[in-house]
């Protein structure tokens, strides 16, 4: 051990190392899903047309593709969730919290959707912990 630190100083930033992890552990990072194509292999082909888009960066394109993607198939939950990670990157925070809604109810056990912390934000399921260490904020 260094000479001037204190045993008490270190566990404690052990401690709160920890705690961090474990907190930021329960929220995941969102990015968007892609569907089985026995589901619907036509929406499962927009969806992941819209996949592409959004990883390019053309929100228009990925929104364009994923609402197709919905008139397909409304209930499928990863649709309705790619579509509103694309609506709040388009800063189109109420129309993105609609289908943030409806992705968790058609799929309230998907952790890939319910745990993301940008879904939390939106829906204010999020504590003000959360909020601070994803950046987010209630939209």
């Amino acid at each position: 051990m260094k000479s001037g630190m204190k045993p008490g100083l270190i566990l404690l930033g052990c401690l709160a190392s920890g705690l961090l992890a474990l907190a930021t552990g329960c929220v995941t990072k969102a990015g968007p899903l892609a569907i089985l194509p026995m589901t619907s292999p036509g929406a499962a082909q927009r969806n992941l047309e819209g996949i592409k888009s959004y990883n390019d960066g053309d929100w228009q394109t990925a929104r364009t593709r994923f609402e197709l993607a919905i008139q397909t198939d409304p209930h499928l939950p990863e649709a309705h969730f790619n579509l509103a990670l694309t609506l709040h990157k388009l800063g189109e925070h109420e129309q993105a919290r609609t289908h943030f809604r409806i992705a968790g109810e058609l799929a309230p056990d998907n952790t890939e959707i319910v745990r993301t912390s940008v879904y939390r934000n939106h829906l204010g399921l999020s504590s003000t912990f959360e909020r601070h260490v994803s950046g987010g904020y209630k939209y």
